[in-house]
């Protein structure tokens, strides 16, 4: 009697503990939302870039004529472009957008009225060999 008693406590206990798997196997599965992401610059590979086409270029602390010069770059520079400005300004009568650039680690901004704009460093750094 001892081991059929056990024998039955035991299958007791067994299916005591599948029973509550079965019910949760059983639930609905809920559907996956799914959330579409604006593009960020972040993960946007895609860069542009310019070369200096005049002899001398400043490159400022903001896109203003008159703010504070960072350095003089010089032409043929291969510069990175990070941003533009969203409208063109005009000075000395040529309307161009002021662009923030990394050149060698310093950051500021130039009028793009003496640039030439290329979409790859590859392109720039070819334009800027024949302006030598």
């Amino acid at each position: 009697m001892k081991r059929s008693a056990t024998a039955t406590l035991s299958v007791l206990i067994l299916v005591l503990s599948i029973a509550p798997l079965s019910l949760v196997s059983c639930e609905k599965e809920q559907p996956v939302e799914r959330i579409d992401l604006p593009p960020t610059p972040v993960l946007t590979l895609s860069s542009e870039w310019a070369v200096i086409r005049s002899p001398f270029l400043r490159l400022r602390e903001e896109p203003l004529q008159k703010a504070k010069i960072v350095a003089h770059l010089r032409r043929g520079s291969v510069l990175e472009i990070i941003t533009r400005t969203e409208a063109k300004e005009t000075i000395d009568n040529v309307a161009s957008y002021w662009f923030q650039v990394n050149f060698g680690g310093l950051r500021g901004w130039v009028f793009g009225a003496f640039l030439e704009v290329l979409d790859s460093k590859s392109k720039a750094e070819s334009f800027a060999a024949e302006l030598e």
